[in-house]
């Protein structure tokens, strides 16, 4: 069986250095570091040889998270007490994502590598389950509904395309796609993707 191949992304050597002996030990999964880098190494290298970006600092998110999300065919686990993390990671354009607590064990960190690899998302089971119990939110009307394309445009953004994606699915040029976001900011009343394609899914605009 092929090793899931992992890149560690940590800011000190020592933390490196212990999630490489946790990800070796963790015997139900067959796992592989190819690669890490930290606060001190400069930009983020390329990530193309691994399966799956391990990230445990999340100010080292929005770098890793780019580099990622460019290749769009790998998969990013974060090890965060932040709940609010995995909404960052739900816009972006990953093969699976999830959240881990930084205590972790070795198995249950090992076993999040390898279901985020397959393209599954893992969540910490305080967030699951409040996500499961929450009653569903009643749709809320817009004082000024989305026309179809912009409809189009954020069922694009929920699913993480950048804009230059966005304009080769729909075969319309990028300034029409920021044209389409830039109403689409003003009528859900946000100034970003993330809070888009929250208000959007309030609003039952689009499914996650």
């Amino acid at each position: 069986m092929t090793p899931t191949r992992v890149f560690v992304v940590a800011p000190t050597p020592t933390m490196r250095a212990g999630l490489r002996s946790m990800l070796a030990s963790a015997e139900a999964a067959d796992l592989l570091v190819v690669g890490e880098a930290g606060l001190s190494a400069g930009p983020v290298p390329p990530l193309s040889g691994a399966d799956v970006v391990l990230v445990a600092d999340e100010e080292l998110l929005e770098e890793t998270a780019l580099s990622v999300s460019e290749d769009g065919t790998q998969s990013l686990l974060l090890l965060s007490e932040d709940e609010g993390t995995a909404s960052r990671l739900r816009t972006l354009s990953l093969r699976g994502w999830g959240v881990v607590p930084p205590d972790a064990p070795s198995e249950e960190l090992g076993a999040a590598v390898v279901a985020v690899a397959h393209g599954l998302t893992v969540l910490p089971k305080t967030l699951a389950e409040r996500l499961l119990d929450e009653p569903a939110a009643a749709v809320e009307e817009l004082s000024e509904p989305l026309t179809a394309r912009e409809s189009e445009v954020l069922g694009l953004l929920g699913r993480g395309l950048s804009n230059k994606m966005i304009a080769r699915e729909l075969h319309i040029s990028e300034h029409t796609v920021k044209f389409h976001i830039s109403s689409i900011y003003s009528k859900l009343g946000v100034s970003n993707r993330a809070e888009a394609v929250s208000q959007g899914a309030r609003h039952g605009l689009i499914s996650l």
